[in-house]
């Protein structure tokens, strides 16, 4: 167009055609700088020329604090992930593990760093961690965690202490692990967007299986809403199912002491069933479950972890039909 031609459109006209070619110039400048077109650089050949678009990374890195929320990822995030679990190397309790500084470098390359919340980690605290590649999967459920009594206890190798802070075992209620599952699906959909149908599909059929497992767990605490445990690891066991839960400081390899047996003995005779389920992380030992049997007391295994295998959702599935079991309750039909 001329000079001209220019000036004879109207004011109105002449800015807007000032600006379309500002805007445009502007386009240009941006595509250079940020090597989008390096046709327009003079260097290459056509093929060259083809912008360069960013794109998604093919698989992903991934921490997962332990077993279960390492099988969500897995599950959700298909073939396309990483996982990264140094805690599963030494066969610690991943609730004890702690980075070390070859391991926090390997946290702060990932793609993205999962916590479980709840005072689950803490050493995530100490870490230098970009927000962007973090996530607590239990940020958005503050209101159903439940806060620790702190009492003094002795058990194990460690000798007296005390649990404080939130209790942190949430993969052990369904509806909670179903909201975890949602939190990180959301997170994989972002990071890698042309899998988000798929990864919402298997969203939904991981939240189905533990909606089926949430409506069994709240039958048995209808049938029986007084329990008991070995260990003060069932809190969300116990809120899911609307019970009340009693537990000990016992370890399935130990022999509880006399002062233990007389402080269960008290526990025990405030539930006033002939039958009561008491929950373990695993097998006691033959003379614990024998005296129990006399006490009326009867064994559900409930482990706190799935192993790095296996479907968690299955082992929950497992533990809740064995409790079922103990409260003589038929396997529960969906409705």
């Amino acid at each position: 167009m001329s000079r001209r031609q220019v000036k004879s459109l109207s004011a109105y006209t002449r800015r807007m055609l000032i600006r379309n070619i500002f805007d445009a110039r502007v386009i240009v400048v941006w595509m250079i700088a940020f090597g989008g077109v390096l046709g327009l650089c003079g260097c290459g050949d056509s093929a060259s020329s083809t912008p360069v678009v960013q794109s998604e990374p093919a698989r992903l890195r991934v921490f997962a604090p332990n077993t279960p929320l390492a099988w969500l990822v897995r599950e959700l995030g298909g073939e396309g992930i990483d996982l990264v679990t140094p805690w599963y190397v030494g066969g610690v309790d991943p609730a004890e593990w702690s980075p070390s500084a070859a391991e926090i470098r390997e946290l702060q390359s990932a793609d993205l760093v999962i916590f479980n919340g709840a005072d689950y980690e803490p050493w995530a605290s100490r870490v230098a961690l970009r927000r962007s590649t973090t996530l607590d999967s239990t940020a958005e459920l503050t209101k159903f965690l439940i806060k620790q009594d702190g009492a003094v206890h002795t058990h194990g190798p460690k000798g007296a202490h005390s649990h404080t802070g939130f209790a942190s075992s949430t993969w052990l209620s369904p509806t909670l692990f179903a909201a975890q599952a949602s939190a990180i699906a959301e997170r994989l959909a972002t990071l890698q967007p042309s899998k988000r149908v798929a990864i919402l599909e298997r969203l939904a059929e991981i939240t189905d299986r533990l909606a089926t497992l949430d409506a069994s767990l709240k039958e048995c605490g209808l049938r029986q809403p007084q329990w008991l445990a070995s260990h003060p690891v069932y809190q969300y066991v116990g809120q899911s199912a609307r019970a009340t839960i009693d537990s000990m400081h016992w370890e399935p390899r130990d022999s509880p002491s006399d002062a233990q047996w007389a402080e269960f003995s008290l526990a025990r005779a405030k539930i006033g069933s002939a039958r009561v389920p008491m929950l373990w992380e695993g097998e006691p030992t033959v003379e614990v479950r024998k005296r129990l049997e006399t006490m009326g007391v009867d064994i559900v295994r409930y482990p706190l972890y799935a192993s790095m295998s296996n479907d968690a959702i299955q082992d929950l599935a497992n533990s809740i039909r064995e409790l079922r079991e103990a409260l003589n309750l038929r396997p529960y039909v969906k409705r």
